[in-house]
């Protein structure tokens, strides 16, 4: 018989479909050293001060991805609400961005998700950029202004024309790169001689912001003579309007939205999401967030 499998070894299976079909290979690698998962990592970055929103997570797998999202008050079940800041944002974006860019399968159904190898995910603004651009416009973002102020808006009065000013500008201040991710380095005098620099996207990430914009600026086009209108609306917001809920209460799905310009806005806009997500894929090995 074959010696006993030491502790060391990793499994190279190989998998097939229900019919037989070869599907590829998994492989099972023992991490030997204490490696912190991501809810581990995330825990550093707690910040307790006001909070724009909330990012909850379980179980760092991707079995617990439809329980990780971002809404805006806690909550009161056992699942773990982290303040989102302005000082933790992009952290919270990868966070979300790592979990949610890699679909779930019945192969990767157990897969872990850990704290990254070091920190050169930190000079990587592109990536951090790329990621807040994908949360900001996924389904899991749950902000509504039925649960409070939205501090999510990604666009100026200027680019979609609401009919009122927004209650809150802390996004596009930020987007704007008035507030600033602080730097263990920086020193007070060289954070007040910085200058004001907008946030970078890769020409993918440009292009989900384009595609959300006009859905956006299709909602507030709209007549809303016999129907409350909400200037500060959220893109879950815009969604319910458009979509509607089942007997349920639950949102449909965009394919029962009765507007058919809106659905073709919405089709590009998840479009626009996958290609994003091709591009943030790479690093999440690349860093160590999934290990192969």
């Amino acid at each position: 018989p074959p010696p006993p499998l030491k502790p060391t070894n990793a499994l190279n299976l190989e998998v097939f479909d229900s019919s037989g079909g070869f599907l590829g290979y998994k492989t099972f690698k023992p991490i030997m050293d204490k490696v912190k998962n991501i809810n581990e990592w995330f825990k550093a970055y707690k910040d307790k001060r006001d909070y724009l929103g909330i990012l909850v997570c379980d179980a760092p797998d991707f079995s617990h991805q439809n329980t990780n999202y971002l809404q805006n008050h806690k909550g009161t079940s056992h699942l773990h609400y982290e303040n989102l800041t302005l000082t933790n944002l992009l952290i919270g974006a990868i966070y979300f961005s790592v979990r949610h860019c890699i679909k779930v399968t019945w192969q990767n159904d157990r897969d872990q998700f850990y704290a990254p190898y070091d920190d050169t995910w930190q000079d990587d603004s592109e990536f951090k950029n790329n990621c807040l651009a994908f949360m900001l416009f996924h389904t899991q973002n749950r902000i509504t202004t039925a649960q409070g102020i939205n501090h999510f808006i990604p666009f100026s009065e200027n680019e979609v024309d609401p009919k009122e000013r927004y209650s809150s500008h802390a996004l596009l201040d930020f987007l704007k790169g008035e507030i600033k991710e602080p730097k263990k380095s920086d020193s007070l005098f060289l954070n007040a001689k910085k200058e004001n620099k907008p946030l970078k996207f890769s020409p993918s990430a440009s292009k989900v912001f384009d595609a959300g914009k006009e859905i956006y600026r299709y909602y507030h086009k709209q007549d809303f003579t016999h129907t409350p209108y909400n200037a500060n609306a959220s893109l879950y917001d815009i969604k319910e309007f458009f979509q509607g809920r089942n007997k349920q209460g639950r949102l449909n799905s965009p394919a029962k939205a009765k507007d058919e310009y809106y659905k073709q806005l919405y089709a590009n806009l998840k479009d626009a999401l996958k290609d994003l997500a091709k591009e943030i894929q790479p690093k999440v090995y690349e860093y160590g967030f999934l290990r192969e």
